[in-house]
């Protein structure tokens, strides 16, 4: 029996492919809209989104490795993408940094997921999933970790800004 496609597989091949790895993935995307149409096609499982974001043990180490520059290149993608048209009541955004230091890779990805946008969708609530890879060598292990919020505006958009304030800095290094 086939495996069934879930967010978590699609968020993490798409943190391999952003960390250039050689790895056989259960789907190719070229690009961001590729992805995005993925996400939309696949129910997400909301179980197990009980702590919140400001929580999340990723998000701290990602903190942590900019603002401490214990790296020795980083690289940084985004999507702000809006809703697409075909999908008016929902918005997902996707995140990801990749560390280089020495032989070790440790790349991020984070799917921001609004299921239920209000009127003002900055101050919606929804979902953050997670994923790290880390590589050394030819051995890599993949974590997946999940939290939510309340309001984006609020509990989420400050640690995106910090974080792009903290890679921009590490840029002028």
């Amino acid at each position: 029996m086939a495996k069934k496609l879930t967010v978590e597989d699609i968020l993490s091949d798409e943190v391999k492919r952003e960390m250039n790895l050689d790895e056989k993935t259960f789907v190719v995307l070229d690009d961001w809209d590729a992805v995005m149409q993925s996400v939309y096609k696949v129910p997400i499982e909301y179980a197990g989104y009980t702590q919140k974001v400001g929580d999340m043990k990723f998000l701290k180490e990602m903190i942590d490795s900019l603002a401490s520059a214990d790296f020795e290149t980083v690289k940084r993608s985004e999507s702000r993408k809006k809703q697409m048209q075909q999908f008016r009541q929902t918005l997902s955004m996707y995140y990801n940094l990749i560390f280089l230091k020495g032989k070790k890779k440790t790349g991020y990805g984070v799917l921001i997921h609004f299921p239920r946008l209000k009127e003002n969708p900055e101050r919606s609530g929804g979902i953050a999933l997670a994923a790290k890879i880390v590589v050394e060598g030819a051995k890599h292990t993949t974590s997946l970790e999940r939290g939510r919020f309340d309001d984006f505006l609020v509990e989420v958009k400050p640690y995106i800004n910090l974080l792009g304030d903290l890679y921009r800095q590490s840029r002028k290094l």
